[in-house]
């Protein structure tokens, strides 16, 4: 797992590398509904593999859809909230990337 910088700024982009693929995120927090949202884009294939993905705790995100990779949404606390308030992400929350294959061999 690539820990992936992020903070608690409601709006972010960036692009990052990962195995082969170059990804662009664009991170949102909805101040009305309280949620942070996922956007990624794959650079190569120029095309959205998700948009608007809610980030949660608990369960890795994109893991059905049939890419080698997913996002994990940690909370260091331990508690297994997901962020709240627009101030947790990069803080208490911490997002990550994973291979899907090393994740299959740890279970």
């Amino acid at each position: 797992m690539h820990l992936i910088p992020v903070d608690s700024a409601p709006y972010q982009e960036m692009t990052i590398a990962f195995k082969a693929h170059a990804l662009r995120l664009t991170l949102r927090y909805n101040s009305l509904a309280d949620y942070w949202a996922l956007d990624v884009f794959d650079l190569k294939r120029e095309r959205y593999t998700a948009q608007g993905q809610p980030l949660i705790v608990g369960t890795p995100i994109l893991w059905r859809r049939p890419i080698d990779y997913c996002f994990i949404l940690t909370d260091e606390n331990g508690i297994g909230l997901d962020p709240v308030g627009g101030e947790d992400l990069g803080q208490r929350c911490l997002l990550y990337i994973a291979d899907k294959a090393q994740i299959t061999a740890l279970v």
